[in-house]
């Protein structure tokens, strides 16, 4: 009994984080108009890839935990919105975003809900990558935010719980590709801070004069 009351705990407070997740990502877009190091096709595949959370929580009856999708296909969206408002592309994203929602599609089709389960907690890898690939491409990834990536880590931490307490492998897998792909994306920020800080310093109107002494 404690268990449950623990679990569903854990799963109130992940949708929190599950709500939360993209709000300083969206902030700081929107207030910089820095998307440096910021993937669209990261964006684009994380809207559809909670369109497929959506259903599979819905066919499995975990009706406490449907509001986090449903929130995060919204935020995905903004997200797509305020890269796009920087001057990126997102056309080629949208193409992938596209072929990505056809192959969800037919994996629940034809291998049913407990395969899509599985693909769609793999699948956080696949919408991490590009993620991942364009903030480790990028010598200055200026436009990332820390605080999205340590509430991903948080949240992915109790959907881990949520997913062992009801031993669910689609939850369980999508714990540990989250832990991971959060931990990276922070390493790669990290990393690279004394950089970031010091393009930040070289641009600003102190650093030039500092630059020409």
């Amino acid at each position: 009994m404690m268990n449950e009351i623990l679990a569903n705990i854990a799963v109130v407070a992940a949708t929190m984080g599950t709500i939360a997740f993209l709000v300083p990502q969206i902030t700081k877009l929107i207030r910089t108009g820095d998307s440096s190091g910021v993937s669209t096709t990261w964006a684009s595949l994380g809207l559809v890839t909670n369109v497929g959370w959506a259903a599979y929580l819905m066919s499995q009856g975990f009706w406490i935990a449907i509001l986090a999708p449903i929130f995060t296909v919204v935020a995905y969206a903004l997200t797509m919105w305020a890269l796009v408002r920087t001057g990126r592309d997102p056309r080629q994203s949208y193409l992938l975003g596209a072929a990505w929602g056809v192959l969800l599609t037919a994996t629940a089709l034809v291998a049913g809900w407990t395969a899509l389960g599985v693909v769609l907690g793999l699948s956080y890898g696949v919408m991490l990558t590009p993620s991942v690939w364009t903030a480790f491409r990028t010598a200055d990834p200026s436009g990332i935010s820390p605080g999205t990536w340590w509430i991903g880590m948080t949240e992915a931490f109790l959907w881990g719980y949520y997913g062992w307490f009801w031993a669910d492998i689609g939850i369980l897998t999508f714990s540990v590709v989250g832990v991971v792909g959060s931990g990276l994306m922070l390493a790669r920020y990290h990393s690279t801070r004394s950089e970031v800080e010091a393009a930040q310093l070289k641009r600003s109107p102190s650093g030039m004069s500092t630059s020409r002494r």
